[in-house]
């Protein structure tokens, strides 16, 4: 559907920051992210005499109404590694209230059957999340390809250096009213590392992408920063969706 090639350029193109002295960096570690959620991370794999048809079925039967508790506002992602996935999946739950829901849902999960099909990990690293662009155009799509990176702040470099040149990015990308929402979530064990999401929900992004932003001179500028300033570990590609 996508290339990984093109996809994994987005990563070098989307945060960026840059700092005049000292001071103004440690002021700016008084800077945190405004969270809008939490999110879970569980990677399981399907058990032995189980195919992905097998999960594809118990998922397309699987409708919110079963989850629900007590209007608490969640999403249920699911992720496919790209380009061959056999047996291995990622289920993502994002919790937009201050009630822990994932043991309840874990529980709902499983007395629909989800154990016989699969195995997951679950031990608890709670993130907490921000939205940090979100262009509407189709984003409403349930099928969608997700590129999810691991990145760390360079020495001397934090969220709030960063932020700046977040909104300069956002103010460019939305102009080119393309369907991509970006991310950004935190471990706050863990302050100089954090996760960033792509979500791209058209087939043409990619073209989209080199002939409105790839070529473009700002663009090589916010790469530049970027660097200064972070730099990822590694990044994965996955085809998602939304049970909606």
């Amino acid at each position: 559907m996508y290339s990984p090639k093109i996809i994994s350029l987005i990563s070098l193109i989307l945060i960026s920051c840059s700092s005049e002295n000292t001071k103004q960096i440690e002021a700016n570690l008084l800077i945190e992210p405004n969270f809008e959620f939490s999110a879970e991370f569980f990677e399981c794999k399907l058990n032995d005499g189980y195919t992905l048809l097998n999960l594809e079925s118990f998922l397309s039967t699987l409708v919110r109404s079963d989850l629900e508790q007590n209007n608490v506002k969640y999403d249920i992602n699911v992720y496919f590694p790209k380009p061959n996935y056999v047996d291995q999946f990622i289920i993502n739950v994002k919790n937009y209230s201050d009630q822990d829901i994932y043991n309840y849902i874990l529980d709902r999960l499983s007395r629909r059957g989800f154990d016989e099909i699969a195995g997951c990990k679950f031990d608890k690293e709670e993130l907490f999340g921000q939205s940090l662009l979100a262009n509407e155009i189709e984003i409403n799509n349930p099928d969608y390809v997700s590129e999810i990176l691991r990145c760390e702040y360079n020495k001397g470099y934090n969220f709030g250096t960063f932020r700046i040149a977040i909104e300069r990015f956002s103010l460019e990308i939305k102009s080119l009213n393309i369907s991509y929402e970006a991310l950004y979530l935190h471990n706050k064990d863990y302050p100089n590392s954090f996760i960033w999401i792509n979500n791209i929900y058209k087939d043409n992004f990619s073209s989209e992408i080199n002939a409105n932003w790839i070529n473009n001179p700002i663009a090589e500028n916010v790469k530049k920063e970027f660097q200064e300033n972070a730099k990822c570990i590694d990044s994965k590609i996955y085809d998602a969706f939304l049970i909606t």
